[in-house]
C-alpha cells in the first residue's frame, strides 16, 4: 500500500537527517527472506523499489547477514580499519568509514535491519545518537507491524466483502449494507493512512519520581491538558490518576516502570484523559542515562492504537452482518467437498430449495451433491472452474429430496488449495417457463434493442412509417398516431426525397448506413445521427439520435481555437511545440533574434537536425524531464549566432499527447550587465586593498628602513628586532599582493585553466626549492564555463598553498583528467597529513573555503588524509 512506502520514506529520511549518516538502507523480513525496501542519499528521494540483499549494490552483504544472525547491533567507526570486515569487497571498493547495522525487532521477532553508513568522517554514530536511534526504531517496529497488520484485517475484509457480493447479487437490501460497510471500511482506512504519513505520537519525559518535564503537543491534545497543567506535576497527579483501568490498579506498575524502566521496553493498555475519554495506546520506553552510566530520566513513545481496536470491533460485527445475511438470504448458498461431493455448509434457503426443513439435515448427509445435481453438469461446471477459478449463471436441472426436478441458476467459486467449492443457487424455474414464450420474437426484438434509448421507426421501402418505439416524444416531427401507416411525402418532409434515396440505398446494398442531417422543431434547428439498417421484408430501422448539443459544442470548440491562436500570436517571445522524441510539431511565432522566424520547412525536424548534439542532448533532456514530472520548468541556455553569443531563458510546460510548449526570451543584455557589474566589484576591491593594506606595509619597510639608520644603542638586538619586524612587514606586502592578484584572475584572463594552473604550479617552484612538484594532463582538454574554472583556480591554489605551508612534503602531484562525462582535479602530497573529522574548526576555514567553491559550481569534494600518510584533495564535475 502506498501509505506505507511513505511511512518508509519518511521514517529513513528523519533517521539519516538525525543520525548524521550520508546513505542508508531499510531491509524488512517479508516472506522469510530479507528485502530491502528503501534506498536513501542526504536530501534525495529515497528509492522504494523492492530488492533482494545480494542483488542490492549499495549495502554489505556479509554485515547484514551478520546482524540478521546474531541480532545484535554493530557499530564500526572506522569500517576500513576494522579487522573483521577489512577484507569485505563492499568496505574495500566503497572506503567505508562509520557504519551502524541496528536489528529491528518487535516483541523479540527480528522483523528488519536498519543500514547506516558516512563514507568522510569516522565515529560518526556515537552512543547518544545510537540511544536514539534504538528507541525510533522500537517505535518503527511497532508502526510497521500495525501497517501490516491493518493491511490484514483490510484485505480480509475484502475477501468477505467479495465472496457475499457474488452470493447475494439479487438482493438489493443486502448489497446497500455492503456498501455502507465498505464505505466505513475505507474511512477508517483514511484515518489510518492519515495517522501513518503524519506519524503523531505520544513523547514524554519524566524522572524516577515520575515528574514530568516534556511532553508534546500531540501528547497535550490527545490526554486533553494544557501545557501548564501538567508539566512540573507527576504521572500520579495528571494522566495515571488513582483509579482502575481495565480491572487493575495501574499505580503499582508505574511505580515499578519507574524502579526498573529497562524491564518494560513496551507495552499497549487503555489510558484515561482528563475529560473522562479512554484511549488505548502502545507504550515504548527507554531509560536515559548519565555520563556515570545512571538512570536519570525515562522517555516512553506511545502511538494511539484505538482506531486499529475499534476497527477491529467494527470487523467483528460485519462478520456477524455478514453471518445474518448467509441465514437469511433469499438465494441459496452452500459450500461441497470437491473429492467426494459433500456438503459442508448450507444456509436455510438451499435447504428448502433441496425440499429439506433445515440446514443441519443436509450438512454431513450421506447423499451428496451428485444425488442433487446432476453428476455430468457438476463435473462440467468443475472443468470450467479449473479453468476460470469460477463459474457465473450455470443452468441445470436440480432434484428435491422426493424427486421433483426444477430449474436452478448457480455462481460458483473453486477454492482447490483447500479442496472445496462454494456458489449461490436461485430458482429460476418461472422465468424458464417465460423464456420458451418469448423465443419466437427473439430475433426482431435483438434488432429493435440495439436501437434504444433513441427514437426507432420501422419504413417501408417507399417511406412508410409502419411501427414507432418513442423514448423522447419531443423528437418526433408529428403526434405518431397521424405517423403510423402515413409516407414522408404524404406528412410533407421537404428531406422526404433526401430520406427516401437513403432508404433505397440501404435496402440495395444491405449494409447499415450512418447520415447527419438537420430539421427545424418546435421554432429551432435540432441536428440529428441517423443509423438506417436494413431488415426482412424490405424494411428499415431509422434510429436517430439528436446531436445537437454535440455540434454546439463544435462550434464552441473552434471559436476558443481561434480566440487562442489570437492570443498566441500576442505574445512577444519565440513559442515552439516538440514532443517527447524532441521533434519540432510547430512553431507558432518566430524568433527575433534569429534575424528571421522559423521557417515552414524546420516543421517535423528532430533537436539533432536543428542543434550540435551537445546541446540537442540538453534540450531533449529538459523535454523529457518536463514530460515526466509534468511541471513547468525554467532554464537558461546560451547559442551562437551570426557570430555572437545570445543567452535565453526558457520556461518549458507540459501539454497533452506527451507535448511541451517551449517559450524562449532572449536574456542576452542582462546576462551581459550581470557579467560587467561583477568584474566591476572585483576591481574595486582589487584596488582598495591595494590602496590601503599594501599601502600601509609598504610604509612600514620604509619606517624600519629609516630606524634602522638612526639606533646605534644595543645594536644586535636593535638589529635583531627590525630584522623581525621588516620580514613580517614584507610577508604581509607579499600577501597583500597576493590578494589583489586573486581578486583579479589575471591567470585565467592570459589563458584556460591548464595553463593557469602550469604557471602557478611554475610560479611555487621558485618559492619552494626543496618539493618536488609535478604538472600532469590526462585526456583531451576542453574549455570549462568561465565561473567552474574561476572556482576550479581558486581551489588548485588553496591546495597547493596548504601542501607547501602545513605539510612538510617532499613531493606535491597536480593532475587534470579530461574524461567524456567528467573533469578531475587532483592535489596529492606525501606529507605529515592530518585527521580529516578532528580538526578544529577554527582551523579549517580552507577546507570549508574549498567546499563551499564545490559547493557553488555542482562539485564532489572528497578529501583524503590520515597523520603520516599525506593528503589527497579530489574535486569532480560533471559537464
Amino acid at each position: 500500500m502506498i501509505h506505507l512506502a511513505q511511512l518508509i520514506a519518511t521514517l529513513m529520511q528523519v533517521v539519516i537527517e538525525n543520525t548524521g549518516a550520508e546513505t542508508g538502507a531499510l531491509v524488512l523480513l517479508e516472506e522469510d527472506q530479507l528485502t530491502v525496501v528503501a534506498q536513501c542519499s542526504g536530501n534525495r528521494q529515497c528509492d522504494v523499489e523492492k530488492l533482494a540483499v545480494a542483488d542490492c549494490a549499495t549495502i554489505p552483504a556479509s554485515i547484514i547477514h551478520s546482524a540478521e544472525r546474531t541480532q545484535e547491533t554493530l557499530v564500526l567507526d572506522d569500517a576500513v580499519s576494522e579487522s573483521s570486515f577489512s577484507t569485505d569487497p563492499y568496505i574495500q571498493h566503497h572506503q567505508t568509514r562509520s557504519l551502524l547495522c541496528l536489528p529491528i525487532l518487535n516483541q523479540s521477532q527480528l522483523i528488519g535491519i536498519l543500514y547506516l553508513e558516512n563514507n568522510l568522517n569516522t565515529g560518526v554514530f556515537t552512543s547518544d545518537r545510537l540511544q536514539v536511534l534504538k528507541l525510533l526504531m522500537a517505535q518503527a517496529a511497532i508502526s510497521l507491524e500495525n501497517a501490516r497488520l491493518y493491511k490484514q484485517l483490510a484485505d480480509y475484509a475484502e475477501t468477505l466483502e467479495r465472496k457475499v457480493e457474488a452470493q447475494t447479487q439479487a438482493l438489493q437490501q443486502e448489497i446497500a449494507e455492503r456498501q455502507q460497510i465498505e464505505a466505513a471500511l475505507r474511512q477508517s482506512e483514511a484515518n489510518y493512512r492519515n495517522l501513518l504519513q503524519t506519524a503523531n505520537s505520544i513523547i514524554i519525559r519524566y524522572d524516577l519520581q515520575g515528574r514530568i518535564h516534556y511532553i508534546n503537543d500531540y501528547g497535550i491534545k490527545l490526554l486533553g491538558y494544557e501545557e501548564h497543567q501538567i508539566l512540573g506535576r507527576t504521572l500520579f497527579e495528571t494522566i495515571i490518576p488513582d483509579i482502575e483501568i481495565s480491572g487493575r490498579d495501574v499505580k503499582p506498575m508505574v511505580h515499578d516502570l519507574l524502579r526498573h524502566p529497562q524491564a518494560y521496553p513496551q507495552g499497549e493498555g487503555e489510558n484515561l484523559c482528563r475529560d473522562g475519554r479512554r484511549v488505548w495506546v502502545v507504550w515504548s520506553n527507554q531509560a536515559i542515562f548519565n555520563e556515570q552510566g545512571e538512570v536519570i530520566e525515562i522517555l516512553s513513545v506511545g502511538n494511539d492504537t484505538t482506531q486499529r481496536r475499534q476497527a477491529e470491533e467494527a470487523l467483528q460485527r460485519s462478520e456477524a452482518k455478514f453471518r445474518a445475511i448467509f441465514e437469511n438470504s433469499q438465494v441459496g448458498i452452500y459450500r461441497t467437498r470437491l473429492s467426494d461431493g459433500l456438503i459442508l455448509n448450507a444456509n436455510q434457503r438451499y435447504a428448502n430449495l433441496l425440499g429439506f426443513d433445515s440446514p443441519e439435515e443436509i450438512i454431513g448427509l450421506e447423499h451428496t451433491i451428485d444425488y442433487f445435481v446432476n453428476p455430468n453438469d457438476r463435473q462440467q461446471a468443475i472443468e470450467v472452474m479449473k479453468r476460470d477459478g469460477e463459474v457465473r449463471n450455470f443452468e441445470t436441472q436440480l432434484r428435491k429430496r422426493d424427486g421433483t426436478l426444477f430449474w436452478g441458476l448457480s455462481s460458483a467459486y473453486l477454492n482447490a488449495d483447500d479442496g472445496y467449492l462454494e456458489g449461490v443457487t436461485a430458482d429460476i424455474s418461472d422465468r424458464k417457463q417465460a423464456e420458451e414464450a418469448l423465443q419466437a420474437s427473439e430475433s426482431k426484438l435483438r434488432t429493435l434493442i440495439e436501437a434504444i434509448p433513441d427514437p426507432l421507426f420501422v419504413l417501408t421501402a417507399e417511406g412508410r412509417f409502419l411501427e414507432i418505439i418513442v423514448l423522447e416524444s419531443n423528437l418526433l416531427w408529428h403526434p405518431f398516431e397521424e405517423m403510423i401507416g402515413q409516407t414522408m411525402h404524404q406528412l410533407g418532409r421537404e428531406e422526404a426525397d433526401e430520406f427516401l434515396s437513403y432508404i433505397q440505398q440501404v435496402l440495395r446494398t444491405q449494409q447499415i448506413l450512418t447520415v447527419e442531417y438537420s430539421a427545424f422543431l418546435n421554432g429551432r434547428e435540432a441536428w440529428f445521427s441517423a443509423r438506417i439498417a436494413p431488415i426482412a421484408h424490405d424494411q428499415v430501422i431509422w434510429l436517430a439520435r439528436d446531436i445537437t448539443l454535440q455540434k454546439q459544442a463544435e462550434a464552441a470548440l473552434q471559436a476558443s481555437e481561434a480566440e487562442l491562436r489570437a492570443l498566441v500570436s500576442a505574445i512577444p517571445d519565440p513559442l515552439c511545440i516538440f514532443n517527447a522524441e524532441g521533434q519540432l510539431v510547430c512553431a507558432i511565432k518566430g524568433n527575433p533574434s534569429y534575424g528571421e522566424e522559423y521557417r515552414e520547412e524546420y516543421t517535423g525536424k528532430t533537436l539533432y537536425q536543428l542543434y550540435a548534439k551537445e546541446q540537442a542532448d540538453e534540450f531533449l533532456n529538459y523535454i523529457q524531464q518536463v514530460v515526466r514530472t509534468q511541471q513547468v520548468l525554467t532554464v537558461e541556455y546560451s547559442e551562437w549566432i551570426a557570430g555572437r553569443e545570445i543567452w535565453f531563458s526558457a520556461r518549458i510546460a507540459p501539454i497533452q499527447h506527451e507535448q511541451v510548449i517551449w517559450l524562449a526570451r532572449d536574456i542576452t543584455p542582462q546576462k551581459q550587465a550581470e557579467a560587467a557589474s561583477i568584474l566591476e566589484e572585483r576591481n574595486r576591491m582589487a584596488r582598495e586593498i591595494h590602496d590601503t593594506l599594501a599601502q600601509a606595509f609598504t610604509g612600514i619597510l620604509a619606517q624600519v628602513g629609516a630606524a634602522k639608520q638612526v639606533l646605534t644603542d644595543d645594536l644586535e638586538a636593535t638589529q635583531a628586532h627590525l630584522d623581525l619586524i621588516k620580514e613580517l612587514a614584507r610577508t604581509g606586502l607579499i600577501e597583500a599582493r597576493r590578494s589583489v592578484v586573486a581578486l583579479r584572475p589575471q591567470l585565467l584572463e592570459e589563458g584556460s585553466l591548464q595553463s593557469a594552473l602550469h604557471r602557478l604550479v611554475a610560479q611555487l617552484r621558485t618559492a619552494a626549492l626543496d618539493t618536488t612538484l609535478s604538472y600532469e594532463i590526462e585526456g583531451a582538454v576542453y574549455a570549462l564555463p568561465t565561473e567552474v574554472e574561476s572556482n576550479l583556480l581558486r581551489i588548485g591554489q588553496e591546495a597547493l598553498t596548504n601542501a607547501i605551508r602545513h605539510a612538510n612534503a617532499d613531493e606535491i602531484r597536480v593532475e587534470l583528467v579530461y574524461d567524456r562525462n567528467q573533469f578531475c582535479l587532483r592535489v596529492k602530497d606525501n606529507g605529515q597529513g592530518f585527521g580529516v573529522g578532528s580538526m578544529p574548526a577554527s582551523e579549517g576555514f580552507g577546507l570549508l573555503g574549498m567546499s563551499e567553491r564545490a559547493e557553488r559550481i555542482g562539485a564532489q569534494l572528497t578529501i583524503r588524509s590520515q597523520p603520516g600518510q599525506g593528503t589527497e584533495i579530489i574535486v569532480v564535475v560533471g559537464v
